[in-house]
């Protein structure tokens, strides 16, 4: 595994646990094709809540996908072969996130 597809499963299993910090999200997105200053700032703030910056965070890093998001989920893909869901009932931002780095990780893996 590369160094990019493990801090990509290190943020997932933090996201998903609840035991995320910044500096985590920070890390993981250098080296990105797609790494932004402010990827890292939206993927901590989707993960406190913000939807907006889970859309920016989407539209940064995987602008070819699509998204649905509904009361018990969200789900971001290109068709629907090559779906990614997280699930977050309270959170929908974090679902957002979680959708979101599965697909990092399945495009990593490719």
């Amino acid at each position: 595994m590369t160094k990019r597809l493990d801090a990509l499963e290190e943020c997932l299993a933090k996201v998903e646990a609840g035991t995320v910090d910044h500096g985590s999200f920070m890390q993981e997105w250098r080296g990105s094709p797609s790494y932004s200053a402010g990827c890292g700032v939206n993927a901590h703030k989707a993960y406190d809540g913000s939807l907006d910056a889970a859309k920016a965070l989407h539209e940064a890093v995987l602008p070819a996908y699509s998204l649905q998001l509904t009361h018990h989920d969200c789900e971001v893909f290109q068709n629907p072969r090559f779906s990614h869901c997280g699930e977050e009932i309270d959170n929908p931002a974090r679902a957002w996130l979680i959708a979101i780095l599965k697909a990092l990780i399945w495009e990593a893996t490719q």
